[in-house]
């Protein structure tokens, strides 16, 4: 193979899972907050009962990511991309139709196979093929997008409730999705290096990878069969459970002990701003000092951040938690593609990535209405913290036992 010269394309990679994951999971998982008190005053729902709708999409995602593992493999990445981006866009603009809790139901069914194909699993394998030596950084640097969305649309969708109301919200955000992100799947996003001339990192082999990383890996029966399988899968399921029992309840919880939904919004804004911060520190950290160090440091200012929401009705507690929980939120989205490769290689990556958002999926799918379920008992928020502190420190001992039977590269 004749070296390329001329800017890496595997940047170009960056760019288009960066636009992916701001518009994709910025819009249709990091915002969805600020319309649960609007529909559930419209329409009188139980928050418990709303927030099943969530739990839908996330099974529905959790059905579909082994089949999207699966055509990643086998198929033109673009194809399967932008007739993702183009369901999860349609489906999500429909919401605005809902009248009923079977009609969100039902339509959380499709939201959570566009989710699927567009933004998680794709752009997590795209990096990892991509690159080798800075794959943390790069890492870090598109899952930053997750954040930066949620602090543009979070205010952003609270702006136009206010103004429009919620149905044509729903409208207008779906159209943004299928606008940006259809494009952006069908011209960027391509399989690998090898295949467009390059190698990875832009640079010879011998300059690359460790070449026990790049050489091969498990097989999905392979892995599935190991401890170190299902000790990650334990430490995802955990982090995305706890992950999303706190954010999307963040609104009502922040709105209830006495807050603007403007503040709570704009808090919620700010938690998902630092995690920019967070997850270009953690990926470039990890690249440097190895995930075994990574994950306890950002576990422990995570369960800071988590203890900080006791005192939030103070508004000075109340940022200073969207600070300290940003920030080490990183875990949920740069360490799991990353410890997958370390723990069972890149060979058949896709498939088994896919595999393993099935449980951050099932995670984000038990958070939501577990919450919202804790609350309708208890009356209030405090008991669903003090179980994800529990829950975050459970996941960190599963991550440690993980890492330390990982196969591939040295942690």
């Amino acid at each position: 193979m004749v070296q390329r010269r001329g800017v890496f394309y595997g940047w170009w990679i960056v760019v288009g899972g960066f636009v992916l994951n701001f518009i994709g999971i910025g819009i249709g998982i990091n915002a969805i907050g600020v319309f649960f008190k609007p529909v559930v005053d419209s329409l009188g729902f139980s928050r418990g009962d709303f927030s099943l709708y969530f739990t839908i999409a996330a099974l529905s995602m959790t059905a579909a990511a082994p089949l999207v593992g699966k055509l990643l493999e086998t198929l033109n990445v673009r194809v399967v991309m932008g007739v993702s981006t183009a369901l999860l866009a349609v489906s999500f603009a429909l919401y605005s139709q809902c009248q009923t809790l079977t009609h969100f139901y039902l339509l959380s069914v499709l939201v959570g196979v566009g989710h699927a194909g567009s933004h998680i699993i794709p752009v997590s394998t795209l990096i990892s093929n991509w690159f080798r030596r800075q794959r943390g950084l790069a890492m870090g640097i598109v899952f930053t997008a997750t954040g930066i969305g949620g602090l543009v649309f979070n205010p952003v969708a609270n702006g136009l409730i206010l103004h429009y109301g919620w149905r044509e919200t729903y409208i207008l955000l779906g159209a943004l999705i299928g606008v940006i992100c259809m494009p952006t799947a069908l011209l960027l996003m391509k399989r690998s290096p090898e295949e467009e001339g390059w190698h990875p990192d832009g640079a010879g082999r011998a300059e690359g990878a460790a070449p026990e990383v790049a050489a091969g890996g498990y097989r999905l029966g392979e892995f599935a069969k190991t401890p170190v399988f299902w000790l990650l899968a334990g430490m995802i399921l955990l982090v995305n459970t706890l992950n999303m029992g706190i954010q999307q309840h963040l609104i009502p919880y922040l709105t209830d002990i006495g807050h603007s939904s403007t503040v709570a919004a704009n808090i919620m804004g700010l938690y998902l701003g630092m995690t920019v911060f967070g997850k270009l520190v953690l990926g470039s950290f990890c690249d440097r000092r190895g995930l075994k160090a990574g994950l306890a440091i950002f576990t422990a200012i995570l369960v800071v951040g988590i203890l900080l929401l006791f005192g939030a009705a103070s508004l000075p507690w109340a940022v200073l938690f969207g600070v300290v929980y940003g920030f080490g939120n990183a875990i949920q989205t740069v360490l799991p593609p990353l410890m997958t490769v370390a723990a069972a290689g890149l060979a058949h990556f896709a498939l088994i990535y896919g595999i393993m958002t099935i449980f951050q999926t099932l995670g984000s799918g038990i958070g939501m209405p577990l919450s919202g379920y804790l609350y309708d008992w208890t009356g209030g928020y405090e008991a669903a913290f003090y179980v994800y502190i529990g829950l975050a420190v459970l996941a960190a001992l599963l991550g440690m036992a993980a890492l330390k039977r990982a196969r591939f590269k040295a942690v």
